[in-house]
């Protein structure tokens, strides 16, 4: 397979979420996606397969693999925690980092319920995915709050100037983003969750083993994707071993902290193990 992840991260998960769309075992259903990309990109993606079932050439290749397959089950996932926060009374979803997100337009519990969604991103990504709205629509739809900020600068206590009400049950949603952070900023995201979470909130968000920070013979294909990550300027700076992590929440004050591997996302979702577990996880928690 091969997918070419442009210039930035966030618009090559959106991509990878595109490509989905062409599969023949479609698992996560995104009719939005394509909003963020020309008709000749969804006629390269339709016209070339991503050959899932071929064996990689290479660890380049079983990298790329592997990614691919971990942004779907992770989306496929966390779009789980946020139906069963709704049902469960969440009245708000925040999205940080959201990049080329499509939940609000997508999730039909967000629509029914008529719940107050914000995204947060840097203000280049927030400036481009206001365009590409109102170029499709002629407007940002009333409910959604998109939010320029800078996790490593600006001050998370500033979303309530956007209408971000924190006494209201929120689902908060944290996902790809933490391993790009230096460890001061991510306690300083966390933090600030914990510090707003309702009883009736959730958290979920991803990270990554300290294994994806630097080059190694443990994770297949590692030392080009560093080469290319510092190639587009982003880095990963953090990981955290799964055991470390929730001793870190738990000392941070999160309860019922749930944390799922690859492969166990791959196994709830596809019932079977095939991907390692040694790269990325996705953490789920309450207060």
């Amino acid at each position: 397979m091969s997918i070419d992840m442009g210039k930035s991260t966030n618009k090559g998960t959106a991509m990878m979420k595109f490509a989905h769309q062409f599969q023949p075992n479609v698992i996560l259903q995104d009719e939005y996606v394509s909003w963020f990309f020309d008709d000749s990109t969804a006629k390269s993606l339709q016209e070339n397969s991503l050959n899932l079932n071929v064996e990689p050439v290479d660890d380049s290749q079983r990298f790329q693999q592997i990614s691919y397959w971990y942004t779907i089950l992770r989306e496929k996932y966390c779009d789980e925690v946020i139906v069963d926060a709704l049902a469960s009374g969440c009245r708000q979803l925040l999205l940080l980092g959201s990049g080329y997100d499509t939940r609000f337009f997508r999730i039909s519990a967000v629509r029914e319920r008529a719940t107050a969604t914000f995204e947060v991103d840097l203000p280049e990504t927030i400036n481009n995915k206001k365009k590409y709205l109102s170029d499709k629509l002629g407007h940002i739809p009333e409910g959604l709050t998109l939010i320029p900020l800078d996790f490593n600068h600006d001050d998370l206590n500033s979303l309530d100037r956007y209408g971000f009400d924190n006494t209201l049950p929120t689902a908060y949603v944290w996902q790809g983003v933490s391993y790009y952070l230096p460890r001061e900023s991510v306690s300083q995201v966390l933090d600030y969750i914990k510090s707003q979470m309702t009883p009736d909130s959730v958290l979920v968000f991803d990270c990554c083993s300290p294994l994806m920070t630097y080059k190694n013979d443990q994770v297949p294909g590692i030392a080009s994707s560093i080469d290319q990550l510092s190639k587009i300027g982003e880095p990963y700076l953090f990981g955290m071993y799964s055991d470390e992590m929730k001793n870190w929440l738990e000392e941070k004050g999160f309860q019922n902290i749930e944390i799922l591997q690859q492969d166990d996302l791959e196994d709830r979702v596809l019932h079977k193990r095939t991907l390692p577990s040694n790269m990325w996880y996705v953490v789920s928690a309450k207060v």
